[in-house]
């Protein structure tokens, strides 16, 4: 009997009650806030660990540690502290965005058929957040630009004239719902929004540029023109603009202008050997034109010839 009392004497001495787990992660979340609101997200990281340590079921110490994790770019733990948050809280939009967008980005340096596993995954979070949140532009936006990319276009362009019709002063929005449009090979409303994108935006250059590759694809040349000298006005280095320009000048008979156009790529991609500079390079000559021909790569120093013994 003396032996069990000991023994339960023991056992006492270790037991400690729940609520002061749960007071220490809310003292450590409380903590890793106070940081993250000071800018200090190592330490915010560290009190956040510890306040998920203390209490695994803390979902809003998970969701602000997915925050941080990605704010470092750590997509993978992102992901599993998201997961933890959703596990916990379900009726959040913003973390189900979240934990959507992080499995997006987590497939974007995979094999592809691990990226589409991947995007999968996030088009099922997207959903979740969509079912809380049927109207946010946000989530439809970035549900259409992934059910894009893995080829589902009626899809895109419904989650994307959604995202437009909610938020219709977003350039990007307008601009994913012109790709999309052109993609189900719908070009004159394909032009319409990117022209919409670039009423928002005008000073991007690759909104310009989509509005003339609209446009040349429909052989519109006059007004594809106007769209690249745009786009090359504003971005002085844009190779496939300025490609696409020389085409275009060359198609409406604009030689003179071509053959500069096609110089200027071609000054762009000095030292760059491709189909593309063979064709730039006959493209000028049969138009006329002579082409400026690469300096000669330089051998570095000669050897002085051995001496004769």
């Amino acid at each position: 009997m003396r032996l069990a009392r000991i023994l339960f004497a023991l056992g006492t001495l270790v037991a400690v009650p729940t609520a002061s787990f749960a007071e220490d992660a809310d003292a450590y979340y409380k903590q890793g806030l106070a940081y993250k609101q000071q800018g200090k997200a190592d330490e915010a990281i560290g009190a956040l660990e510890k306040a998920v340590a203390a209490n695994p079921k803390h979902g809003m110490a998970w969701s602000s540690l997915g925050n941080l994790y990605k704010a470092k770019g750590d997509i993978a733990k992102a992901v599993d502290a998201y997961e933890k948050a959703t596990a916990v809280i379900k009726k959040d939009k913003v973390l189900w965005s979240n934990l959507g967008m992080a499995y997006y980005r987590a497939g974007e340096k995979l094999d592809k058929a691990a990226q589409q596993a991947q995007w999968d995954k996030a088009i099922a979070a997207l959903e979740e957040g969509k079912k809380l949140a049927p109207n946010d532009a946000e989530i439809r936006a970035n549900l259409g630009t992934i059910k894009r990319q893995k080829g589902d276009i009626n899809g895109a362009i419904t989650e994307l004239e959604v995202a437009t019709k909610n938020k219709p002063d977003d350039g990007a929005y307008w601009n994913n719902l012109g790709v999309a449009y052109q993609k189900a090979k719908r070009p004159d409303d394909a032009i319409k929004a990117y022209e919409k994108a670039s009423a928002l935006s005008p000073n991007d250059p690759k909104l310009h540029f989509n509005i003339g590759v609209g446009y040349r694809l429909k052989q519109e040349y006059e007004k594809a023109i106007p769209a690249y000298e745009k786009a090359v006005g504003l971005e002085p280095e844009f190779k496939d603009a300025w490609w696409d320009l020389a085409q275009s000048y060359k198609a409406d008979r604009q030689n003179d202008k071509a053959i500069a156009a096609f110089q200027k790529w071609l000054d762009l991609n000095k030292g760059v050997d491709s189909k593309d500079k063979k064709e730039a390079e006959e493209a000028i000559g049969s138009m006329g034109g002579s082409t400026k021909k690469d300096p000669p790569k330089k051998d570095g120093p000669k050897k002085a010839p051995p001496k004769k013994k």
